[in-house]
């Protein structure tokens, strides 16, 4: 994936959550939201980007309450930060 496909795969998985917020969002929704926005990602590719964005602080990953397995992603208030100061929110 080059550079210019990564960012906005990543702009479009935290414009996702910002509309979404506060409420969490599971990987299947935010992969059919990247897909309607046309961008083509495999499952463990889309993985990769939300752990990115989890390590930077952007995106809160937490286990769902009535099951541990299911991974759920809320925009953090520094991932409404950056989109604000991108222009984007």
């Amino acid at each position: 994936m080059n550079p210019e496909y990564r960012q906005l795969t990543r702009n479009a998985l935290l414009l996702q959550l910002e509309a979404a917020s506060p409420a969490p969002l599971p990987i299947g929704t935010l992969r059919q939201g990247i897909r309607i926005a046309g961008i083509q990602l495999e499952h463990k590719g889309l993985e990769k980007e939300l752990e990115y964005l989890s390590s930077k602080g952007f995106v809160d990953k937490h286990a769902a309450t009535l099951s541990a397995g299911h991974q759920l992603y809320t925009l953090t208030a520094f991932g409404l930060e950056y989109l604000e100061g991108e222009g984007l929110a």
